[in-house]
């Protein structure tokens, strides 16, 4: 079996390292979606890897749909069947960077919706003038100019780099989830470890916005943390000690700082319970929480080298 296109074959591997992801963490019919939309694609991208007639043909369907784009659209082919992969980018960017609001959620679901609609228009819009291109015998005939070829080949180039610097962004964040937390949880460490004081309030000091935050005890599983928050994130972890640091502050239900680490490490240690909001409820741990605008006053001490707030909350 001969290798006609390498980058196909690449894309194909790429494509069973998804799906092979996506059946370790199988989690409903969305994923059931994307296996199989990926796995077809992947099947097709194998057969035309290994088959010089299949490949043929890819090229020469790419060929002419690039001659319809053309015609259909001018100078914008190049981006046309782009637009509604850049609206869900943004809709995707706009959700990460923004605090959920009525707005925001408005902003996302208006973008989608044109995004879907665009592509159902876009779609039928070149099927039909397709079909009748191939009704009148046209449809394998055209001819790109020198300057088309040109043209497409840096479209494809900086389509390539798009993509790869999508893909490396993509990669990054199943790794690490979203970065903001990690800096956030730097400010954070900047913040309280260098409190001088006796006593504070998270809503003065904490320097970001958060709604609610969680204080969990040692050795909560992660999966019991990710119930309680309502999240699965790669930043969430369960501790393995006693006398951990685990903190997570949530913002409207979006996780922006997890901190679970023995205190030297952060220079302080951030604690707080009793009230209506701690539960022990489970046999793997317990958990408080107290709200934004609570404001629950922490005792500020100097702990052997490091900063200790606490807090009783009263019932």
């Amino acid at each position: 079996m001969k290798l006609v296109s390498p980058k196909t074959l690449l894309a194909s591997l790429l494509g069973c390292t998804f799906v092979v992801m996506k059946v370790m963490t199988f989690d409903g019919l969305v994923d059931m979606f994307w296996i199989i939309f990926i796995g077809y694609l992947t099947v097709k991208a194998i057969v035309t890897a290994f088959s010089q007639e299949a490949y043929d043909e890819d090229i020469r369907q790419a060929q002419q749909g690039k001659v319809l784009y053309r015609d259909l659209f001018g100078k914008f082919a190049y981006i046309a069947a782009d637009v509604p992969i850049l609206l869900i980018l943004l809709a995707g960017l706009l959700a990460s960077v923004c605090s959920a609001t009525t707005l925001l959620r408005a902003t996302l679901i208006g973008l989608l919706l044109i995004a879907v609609g665009y592509a159902i228009w876009f779609s039928w819009y070149v099927s039909k003038h397709k079909r009748l291109r191939m009704k009148n015998g046209e449809w394998g005939t055209g001819i790109l100019s020198t300057e088309d070829e040109k043209a497409w080949k840096r479209s494809n180039l900086w389509h390539g780099i798009i993509l790869g610097i999508t893909g490396v962004l993509f990669a990054l964040y199943l790794i690490f989830g979203d970065l903001r937390i990690y800096f956030n949880n730097a400010k954070l460490e900047k913040t309280l470890s260098t409190l001088d004081c006796d006593s504070i309030t998270l809503e003065k000091i904490v320097p970001f916005e958060w709604t609610t935050v969680y204080t969990f005890d040692p050795y909560t599983s992660k999966e019991r943390i990710e119930r309680v928050v309502g999240s699965k994130i790669p930043a969430l972890k369960e501790s393995v000690s006693e006398g951990m640091n685990h903190v997570v502050f949530t913002n409207r239900g979006r996780v922006v700082a997890s901190v679970c680490t023995h205190p030297a490490s952060t220079g302080y240690y951030l604690s707080f319970t009793g009230g209506e909001n701690t539960y022990y409820s489970y046999s793997d741990g317990g958990y408080s929480h107290i709200e934004y605008g609570d404001e629950i006053v922490f005792e500020v001490m100097q702990d052997d080298g490091f900063v200790r707030l606490y807090a009783r909350v009263e019932e």
